[in-house]
């Protein structure tokens, strides 16, 4: 990995569940988290607006807390989550980060789902 990054801006099927003012591109997200976690790990998303950062790093096999206070971020982040539950989608997420050279090829990741955590937080 260098030191400069050249990624796509958000493209159209980055944002089928709603567009948020602020929402960053799945490939930042996925290579940050590539570079500063290992699989299995919590990732604490403050401020998780449209929940770019959960959706990376479920599909990287991270465990993910978001916080929101926004009702229509938190329900856009929702139905995101929702769409990657599909495998289909979940794959197309993939397949299509992977051959843009965004990310990674993920080993052996199929799905991390947990309705809530040890702690009792849900995903969101």
């Amino acid at each position: 990995m260098t030191d400069v990054w050249r990624l796509p801006a958000i493209v159209q099927w980055e944002k089928s569940c709603g567009k948020h003012p602020t929402q960053k591109p799945i490939g930042l997200l996925a290579r940050l988290i590539q570079a500063s976690t290992e699989p299995g790990a919590w990732v604490l998303d403050p401020f998780s607006g449209s929940a770019t950062t959960g959706i990376a790093a479920n599909l990287l096999g991270r465990r993910y807390l978001g916080l929101e206070m926004e009702d229509d971020f938190l329900a856009m982040s929702k139905a995101r989550r929702n769409e990657i539950e599909s495998l289909s989608i979940r794959s197309g997420y993939l397949d299509k980060l992977v051959k843009a050279n965004i990310m990674l090829p993920p080993d052996n990741i199929l799905f991390v789902y947990e309705e809530t955590s040890e702690y009792g937080v849900p995903w969101l």
